[in-house]
């Protein structure tokens, strides 16, 4: 159940909890099936899909997008209806989708055009924890932040943060400061931003702080969403090893232990790891401090009280099974993207998203009125597809809710970034960040 993997961005390798055995739940396999079918319908222009160390010059890319769509048959790439039906149908069938409008959705996602216009749009990336967005975050720096100017990126709304909140009194006075020295509100040089805040809903009674602020900040844009995903399972195991539990920091402590007696690291049951343990010297740290008179912050003061009533204030973090079986599963894992999408399927209503970081608490979405299976891979696929203009927080007859107009995804992040470049014009980097 806890395996060594490759830490994000980094070429060593690191001790983390992975690979929690049954912690998928429906939704976000199927977003995660979502992205993986925006980066396939950008990848059938683009004439090698299997990136290399090298980057592709602006040059190339234009000509493989040229010769694309002057050559339809370059590559056997499909240029009709049928062709790509029958390649819908096969991506349908491998994914189990059972949805009965899966394959005219992913024919119709083939065949959207991208209108990204960077005079007239502004995207915001809603940063999910452990999705390899710390690079992401760099990455904008470096192509549609255009130059650096003091201490801001040109392009990028100050206030935007690589792995934190959304800071929109920092975005003020930066706007302030140049409407005071006589920019046009219209002529913000502004084209992006990014932060853990989430960004849906945008209209109707449950609209979040930072849409409020983009449309009365910005109102001449038109607001639209990317984001990374990361594999439902290890995203899952990341989020519990580091932000919920944070084990990674005692695995690397007790590592470090061993290593100064000359003995290699562990990073599994297998290799003698005791996780239970580790749980134990985590609790007693903090217990320690409490009782030190160390300052700590509410949660903390409440977790020493707990446990001073006998509660094993870190049970959840022992074991897959603990986890599963314990509350926080539910506070924490059960719709762990409603905050990024505003909803699973037409029944659920808009709300409860993210106003500050990554919202939790959320109903399950298969107790939401109206889900089912099919109802969620329909929703999804016209959603992330942006395909249904439709969707609103502000209900029936609204205006639709910003589109996402871009996936990552973080095991494949050299070919998510060569789409980026694409969808957004941007000249290509010579190195990607890693963090």
């Amino acid at each position: 159940m806890v395996f060594i993997t490759g830490h994000k961005g980094s070429g060593s390798k690191t001790c983390i909890m992975s690979k929690y055995s049954k912690m998928l739940i429906a939704a976000a396999v199927l977003i995660y099936i979502g992205s993986l079918l925006a980066l396939l319908k950008m990848m059938r222009i683009i004439d090698n899909h299997e990136v290399g160390d090298h980057i592709m010059s602006p040059e190339k890319i234009k000509t493989t997008i040229n010769t694309a769509k002057s050559s339809p048959q370059h590559l056997g790439q499909p240029t009709t209806t049928k062709q790509y039906t029958e390649l819908a149908t096969t991506i349908a069938a491998k994914w189990n989708l059972t949805t009965p409008t899966a394959i005219d959705l992913l024919v119709q996602q083939f065949e959207k055009a991208n209108d990204y216009d960077p005079e007239k749009d502004f995207f915001h990336f809603h940063h999910l924890y452990k999705s390899g967005g710390t690079s992401i975050s760099n990455f904008m720096d470096k192509t549609v932040g255009l130059r650096k100017s003091g201490k801001y990126w040109e392009g990028i709304l100050p206030g935007s943060y690589e792995s934190g909140n959304f800071d929109h009194d920092e975005a003020l006075a930066d706007i302030n400061k140049r409407l005071e020295e006589g920019t046009n509100r219209e002529d913000l040089p502004y084209k992006a931003s990014y932060a853990h805040t989430g960004l849906r809903p945008v209209y109707g009674p449950h609209r979040t702080k930072t849409a409020k602020f983009f449309q009365e900040q910005m109102p001449n844009k038109r607001l639209r969403a990317i984001t990374m995903l990361r594999e439902p399972t290890d995203f899952r195991a990341s989020n519990h090893a580091m932000i919920m539990c944070g084990l990674n920091a005692e695995i690397k402590k007790f590592n470090q232990q061993r290593a100064k007696k000359g003995l290699d690291q562990v990073c599994s049951p297998k290799d003698g790891l005791n996780v239970s343990a580790l749980v134990d010297v985590k609790t007693q740290t903090l217990i320690d401090k409490c009782q030190s008179g160390a300052k700590v912050n509410v949660q903390q003061k409440k977790q020493c009280q707990d446990h001073a009533n006998g509660v094993d204030i870190f049970e959840h973090c022992r074991s897959p099974s603990h986890l599963l079986a314990h509350h926080q599963y539910d506070k924490h894992y059960r719709s762990m993207f409603k905050g990024l999408m505003g909803r699973y399927h037409r029944g659920q209503e808009f709300g409860g998203t993210a106003y500050v970081g990554m919202s939790f608490g959320y109903e399950r979405a298969e107790e939401s009125k109206g889900y089912s299976v099919e109802n969620v891979e329909e929703y999804t696929l016209q959603d992330l597809g942006g395909l249904d203009l439709t969707i609103s927080g502000a209900g029936e007859g609204g205006p639709p809710e910003p589109d996402f107009i871009w996936f990552g995804i973080t095991e494949r992040m050299k070919e998510s970034t060569i789409l980026f470049y694409y969808y957004f014009k941007a000249k290509p980097l010579k190195k990607i960040p890693q963090h």
